[in-house]
């Protein structure tokens, strides 16, 4: 009797930790959510509405009625450069990763190691250079620009997670291939990417999210309207005296709708790809 009062006692705790971390994170996206469904009076009462009263579209209507703004090409601009990122990023991602598990070759393990250290530094430390780079070679202002930035930045995230699922399949179904004819390359592309549904999809999906709210590269290279993306297309409703928060939340809201869509559709996969290399075999 005391251990079942002791495991029900230790569930509860577990949900009540696991609604507390959900709320901390959640809470924000719920807030921007419910700023973009409020008239600009409500917004600025005293007393804060946790539930949109009264309920009103009035910050999403200019979004599409106001021809100073074109927030369909921004999303349209932000979607392709999303998904060519994803696709070229999973691509090279699983070519670098099935390198760095299957051959071994000197300096291995450190050129390894030096992708990811890449990752730890700030992203805004290579403006400059990138803003040099992309000035000499007329790159500004163009969407196939933006994506030579953003793999330069996601294909080391991609190649850490495509690399630890890599690790869980085992050698043997690449034998078989080599037993019947496969080579390197035909291994890969027969055997081992058929069964890593999962780490690709997962890969495409945290590179497309990442690549969908960046803002401080696609500011500082993009400057014409025709080219921006939806997180620059936010930065219209800053003005010198105000800010329209109604607006500017409404616009996040969209740029959130493609990735959460995303992920909706795709969890099982998202999951099993993500957590699949964390337990060593």
């Amino acid at each position: 009797m005391k251990r079942d009062l002791g495991k029900i006692f230790k569930r509860i705790l577990l949900y009540l930790w696991v609604g507390c971390f959900l709320t901390f994170f959640m809470f924000p996206f719920y807030w921007i959510l419910n700023t973009s469904l409020q008239g600009k009076d409500a917004l600025f009462q005293k007393n804060l509405n946790f539930i949109p009263h009264p309920f009103t579209l009035v910050n999403y209507i200019p979004l599409f009625t106001n021809k100073e703004l074109n927030i369909i090409r921004a999303l349209l601009n932000s979607l392709r450069v999303a998904f060519i990122t994803a696709i070229i990023c999973v691509i090279l991602g699983s070519l670098a990763a099935y390198a760095f598990t299957r051959l071994r070759f000197k300096g291995s393990r450190i050129w390894f190691i030096l992708l990811l250290v890449t990752e730890m530094l700030p992203p805004i430390s290579f403006l400059i250079p990138f803003f040099i780079f992309y000035s000499r070679f007329h790159l500004l202002n163009t969407w196939y620009g933006l994506v030579i930035g953003y793999v330069a930045w996601l294909l080391p995230i991609a190649t850490w997670i495509l690399y630890g699922y890599f690790k869980t399949i085992p050698k043997d179904l690449e034998d078989s291939g080599r037993i019947d004819g496969c080579s390197r390359v035909g291994s890969l592309i027969r055997l081992v990417l058929p069964v890593s549904t999962p780490g690709l999809i997962s890969a495409g999906i945290v590179v497309f999210m990442f690549s969908m709210g960046e803002f401080i590269f696609a500011v500082t290279t993009m400057s014409q309207m025709k080219a921006h993306t939806l997180p620059i297309e936010i930065t219209i409703f800053v003005g010198k005296f105000a800010l329209d928060y109604g607006a500017m939340s409404a616009t996040a809201v969209l740029t959130l709708i493609s990735p959460v869509i995303l992920v909706l559709l795709l969890q099982k996969y998202l999951i099993e790809g993500l957590t699949k290399g964390a337990v060593k075999e």
